[in-house]
């Protein structure tokens, strides 16, 4: 079993360079994280403000859906492992990680946190290797209970990736929907998250345009 974890360095790394000045969602940012061993560890956010928030509510997550790939290969590492063949790491949280290895592994969140309430969509097969599907989503498993928006830092974490210090830079787009609380309307939006590494050929330029968001009502 791996000690815990002992955080080098951390930086914040802006992965939205430019973003449309719309209620609530405003766009992803990417918190970077040197472990112990090596190994870097994303957290990619999804940010936002309270334009068009009513007084005394929340902003609730209800999922993200339609990861796509804009630039790059994931190489995301876990430490959980499935038994069937006992070297393929599982993208669901609260499978089989200790408490002292959840830094080190990779995993997507409908709750903010590390743990059970996230359940995957049809679309995230496999659901596991090192790199999240394309179209695959995640939601909120447990939806008597709202994953409410920081009101502090109005950001929610959606997902951990962990990479090794020389994996390539990594673009990827993701849909999410979030609502006020207390209401039942939709709120839609979109955007890229970077992961930085080291870059791949036509990658910086791509890193500039990482930032288009956008929103829709149902």
């Amino acid at each position: 079993m791996r000690t815990p974890s002992v955080f080098v360095s951390s930086a914040v790394v802006l992965a939205a360079t430019s973003s449309l000045a719309a209620a609530g969602f405003t766009g992803f940012t990417t918190a970077r994280t040197v472990l112990s061993n090596g190994n870097i560890q994303y957290k990619i956010f999804a940010n936002s403000n309270n334009v068009g928030l009513p007084t005394g509510q929340s902003w609730v997550f209800l999922n993200a859906y339609s990861h796509t790939t804009v630039s790059g290969t994931m190489n995301a590492v876990h430490q959980d492992f499935l038994t069937a063949d006992g070297e393929v790491g599982t993208w669901q949280a609260g499978a089989s990680v200790s408490a002292a290895d959840r830094d080190f592994d990779s995993w997507v969140a409908a709750t903010g946190t590390y743990g059970s309430g996230t359940a995957l969509d049809p679309n995230f097969s496999p659901s596991t290797g090192g790199s999240i599907p394309a179209l695959a989503g995640w939601y909120d498993g447990t939806p008597a209970v709202n994953n409410l928006v920081d009101s502090n830092s109005m950001s929610f974490m959606v997902a951990q990736i962990v990479r090794a210090p020389t994996a390539s830079l990594y673009i990827g787009r993701l849909e999410l929907t979030y609502k006020a609380s207390g209401t039942a309307v939709g709120i839609f939006g979109n955007g890229n998250f970077v992961i930085p590494g080291i870059p791949a050929p036509g990658a910086v330029a791509l890193a500039g345009l990482a930032g288009l968001t956008g929103r829709r009502r149902r």
